[in-house]
Parts: structure tokens; C-alpha cells; sequence
């Protein structure tokens, strides 16, 4: 069995989130096991950018705010995601801030690309951890990317798992096939940009690229009842 190592990390306003540092071959259900999380009835693994400019980081925390964070406080959904604070992953961190949730928040984050109080030192490619996060998986063994098959494989470790793509890049393209290869459904934000309007154009090379069998629902980034209506559908029984 691999090693895990349980500590606590420092958040802004003295807040604290319980955390593992594991190796990337660790099994998803070792790896939510290991953090002793409360019961949750389904998972969200989301997928984003982190390079982007306010004002949509601001609309994505909206968005997410309205269309997600009462559910997942409602039905005790996981929400897994990159876990540092910018972009998409500071947008889901803010939503959950505003409705005051419980919901177990997991940061998915390559140990050698993160700083935080009493850890790794500020350096300029280590990013800062999102506050508003319950817990924090570290994975060892190289910069971003390295979390990939994690994060994707925690949406197998319930019965009922989703990926959500807003915007995102090189490696959320490819972890969006690695879920079509497993068999679960993704919900696409278009109107988040890059990767995530690729996905929703059928005319680009990104979606054609995809398995004929994924399945996947586009939602608006300006429609969040579309993004609760897709998530209740595939996410509770």
C-alpha cells in the first residue's frame, strides 16, 4: 500500500484544510479515503484555466454560485479541481464562499507547483492554494499534469461522477478524452473559451477528436439553470 502523509495547511484568516501528499499511482479511492471526507452522493471533477482575466473569473464565480454550489450543499455532492487560486478553481472556491457551503472542496494539485504558510517557499512557478478549499490532495512526481489521471479518476469513485470543463487548455483537452475513454458523461460551458468552446463547436478539431460514444451536454455560461438542470440529471438518481 502506497505511503500517504496526512497533515494540515495554513489558508488565509487562519483557516486550516486537512491534506495528503501521495504518489501518482495512488488509486482514487485510496487517495478520498486517506482524507476521511464526510458522506457525499456524487462527484464533480472540474476542469479549467487558470490564466484568466477578472472579469471572467468573476462571471464563472456567478455562474457556479447559481447553477451549482446550493445543489452540491443540498445533495452532498465532491467537488474535485485544481485547487490553487486562480481562475476556474478560484471561481469554484468563491462560489462555495457565497452560499456558506459545507460541501467537501478538493483541491487536485502537483506538490512541486503549489506554496502555502509552513510548506514550499513562494517561488514563481508555485501558485498560492484557494482558501475556500476543505481539503487539498498534492501529488508527487512533476508540475501540472501530474494530477491528471487523479483528478479524473475521482469522478469513478462514486457511484455517480460528472466532469464539468470551463475554458482550460492542453491538459484539460486531454483529461476530457481520458473521461470519454471511461465512460462518464462531461458537461461543457461554452462561453468560458479555449478548450471548452472547442469542445461545444461539432465542427472543431478537438470535438471531432472525441470518442463517438462520449457523452456529453453543452450548457451556457450566461444560462446557470442549465448547468443545475445537466447536473441534477446525471448526478442524482
Amino acid at each position: 500500500m502506497q505511503d500517504v502523509a496526512r497533515f494540515a495547511v495554513s489558508l488565509e484568516d487562519g483557516r486550516t484544510a486537512a491534506a495528503i501528499r501521495v504518489g501518482a499511482s495512488i488509486s482514487p479511492g485510496a487517495a478520498l479515503a486517506a482524507l476521511e471526507l464526510p458522506a457525499y452522493s456524487g462527484v464533480i471533477a472540474m476542469h479549467g484555466g487558470a490564466s484568466l482575466d477578472d472579469a471572467l473569473t468573476a462571471h464563472i464565480a456567478h455562474y457556479l454560485a447559481a447553477g451549482l454550489a446550493s445543489l452540491a450543499e443540498h445533495y452532498r455532492w465532491l467537488v474535485a479541481d485544481g485547487g490553487t487560486n486562480a481562475g476556474t478553481f478560484a471561481a469554484m472556491g468563491e462560489a462555495r464562499r457565497r452560499v456558506g457551503g459545507t460541501w467537501p472542496l478538493v483541491g487536485v494539485c502537483p506538490y512541486d507547483s503549489v506554496t502555502y504558510a509552513g510548506g514550499p517557499a513562494p517561488a514563481e512557478d508555485r501558485y498560492p492554494l484557494e482558501p475556500n478549499h476543505s481539503h487539498f490532495i498534492f501529488v508527487d512526481g512533476g508540475g501540472f499534469g501530474v494530477e491528471s489521471e487523479l483528478l479524473v479518476g475521482l469522478a469513478d469513485a462514486a457511484p455517480s461522477g460528472v466532469a464539468l470543463i470551463i475554458n482550460g487548455g492542453e491538459i484539460v483537452a486531454r483529461e476530457a478524452q481520458i473521461h470519454a475513454l471511461h465512460g462518464k458523461p462531461l458537461i461543457v460551458v461554452r462561453g468560458s473559451g479555449r478548450s471548452a468552446d472547442e469542445l461545444a463547436d461539432p465542427s472543431s478539431e478537438m470535438s471531432r477528436l472525441m470518442l463517438p460514444t462520449a457523452r456529453f451536454e453543452v450548457v451556457d455560461l450566461d444560462d446557470p439553470a442549465s448547468l443545475a438542470s445537466a447536473l441534477t440529471r446525471f448526478l442524482v438518481p
